[in-house]
């Protein structure tokens, strides 16, 4: 079975509700929920949340009232999808995809290729390049000092760079009884697919919002 899973936790420090921040008249949440039943690849679509089902489009999807402590900022994405698979009795051969709403450009050929490629690993994620240079990352020692680093001058040729890439958020593919194992969304065989443009926006706070806003006017275009 194909399991699309769409947490969306209400409380958020820096950006308070931004899983019901709008673009095009749309909240992240139910842009979300909407693109997963178009996509019609999944056999279940389950939010969990702690937002009351008329908050958000509740229709045709399985509504896991999340519990008080996997509504808190210390709760972890992978508490969140163990206690999905627990309640809706997921099954080991099952492969969930989840879906964040702060993610809110998709492609539905990205969605069908991480299911395709969960048939080879075990673990799927979506990635974007990194365009720094690793090698001159720097730590602080303090308030104005940072640790001493031995940079040699080959390592500051970005040509010479080997291929960095970063996870983006966008989608994470897991086989269940291999998620359960490990408790890890890049447990097991470990596969990706890399992602550019517009699918990299991750929205954490207003200027992310902004940002996301002008693409879409953009491609209305």
């Amino acid at each position: 079975m194909k399991v699309a899973v769409i947490p969306a936790r209400k409380g958020s420090v820096g950006f308070p509700n931004k899983n019901l921040q709008k673009i095009s008249e749309l909240s992240l949440l139910d842009r979300t929920i909407q693109f997963v039943k178009k996509s019609a690849l999944f056999d279940q679509i389950i939010v969990t949340t702690d937002y009351g089902e008329e908050e958000y489009d509740s229709n045709d999807v399985c509504n896991r009232n999340r519990l008080r402590e996997l509504a808190t900022s210390s709760a972890t994405m992978v508490d969140v999808l163990l206690d999905v698979i627990t309640e809706y009795n997921l099954k080991n051969d099952d492969f969930v995809i989840l879906f964040q709403p702060t993610s809110p450009f998709r492609a539905e050929r990205d969605v069908e290729k991480v299911l395709e490629l969960l048939e080879e690993y075990d673990s799927v994620i979506t990635v974007k390049e990194l365009d720094i240079n690793l090698s001159l990352i720097v730590q602080p020692f303090s308030s104005t000092a940072l640790k001493r680093k031995d940079v040699k001058a080959a390592e500051t040729n970005r040509q010479h760079q080997e291929l960095q890439y970063y996870p983006n958020g966008n989608l994470f593919g897991v086989r269940v009884e291999r998620f359960l194992q490990t408790q890890s969304f890049y447990g097991g065989k470990l596969g990706y697919l890399l992602q550019e443009g517009k699918l990299n926006v991750d929205i954490n706070c207003i200027e992310d919002l902004e940002f996301a806003i002008q693409l879409e006017n953009k491609d209305r275009i």
